[in-house]
């Protein structure tokens, strides 16, 4: 007897081949330039087929953006009943997040260099999920003022900004844009620029 076919695991890989194909041509050229023509040709099938699983060009980016931001965002998500330390923790979200980015160059790269300002639902997704993480970002800042780690009259959303902003603008930036080869070592440095600050207290007088 014939096996039988999963369809279900058919369509899932074939609509898998079609997004990958997809990365693959917003890596290589503008949002613009790229037609599904050739994302088709690159999976493997035909035009209308791509149809079948993505309604538009916009709708096939929006999932390919959606695709490398996922595998983005679990870089943040902390488990609070395990955490012991706040700046343990962002030890390890910046160790992590380094090593994701050159884990998945190219697929990350689509995150920093290429977010066509007229699709209006992805800027929205974008939104939500900076929100998602500021989120999680205030609540490890708020852990470690529990813990004593951080002091109590800090405003909790500006550092869990900047942060983000580390993470993103600092680390992301210069590896994928600016290719610098960061390491291990300089991201302690980071941190100690992020939690100690660059002053020196006793010259801060509120002006």
């Amino acid at each position: 007897m014939a096996p039988v076919k999963n369809n279900k695991n058919q369509n899932s890989s074939k609509r898998d081949q079609i997004l990958h194909a997809a990365v693959d041509k917003f890596l290589e050229k503008d949002f613009y330039q790229v037609t599904v023509t050739e994302i088709a040709e690159l999976a493997g099938v035909g035009k209308g087929t791509v149809y079948e699983y993505f309604s538009s060009k916009e709708e096939l980016f929006k999932e390919s953006f959606s695709y490398c931001a996922g595998i983005y965002l679990q870089t943040f998500k902390i488990n609070f009943a395990e955490l012991a330390s706040a700046r343990i923790t962002m030890e390890d979200i910046l160790v992590t997040h380094l090593n994701l980015i050159k884990e998945n160059r190219n697929k990350l790269h689509l995150l920093f260099n290429e977010r066509p300002q007229n699709l209006k639902e992805l800027q929205a997704w974008i939104l939500e999920q900076r929100r998602e993480l500021l989120n999680e970002l205030t609540g490890l800042i708020s852990e470690g003022i529990r813990l004593g780690e951080v002091r109590s009259d800090l405003n909790v959303d500006m550092a869990a900004r900047l942060f983000l902003a580390l993470n993103q603008q600092v680390i992301g930036e210069m590896v994928l844009l600016d290719n610098i080869a960061v390491e291990e070592a300089q991201l302690k440095e980071l941190l100690d620029l992020y939690w100690n600050g660059i002053g020196k207290s006793a010259l801060w007088q509120g002006h």
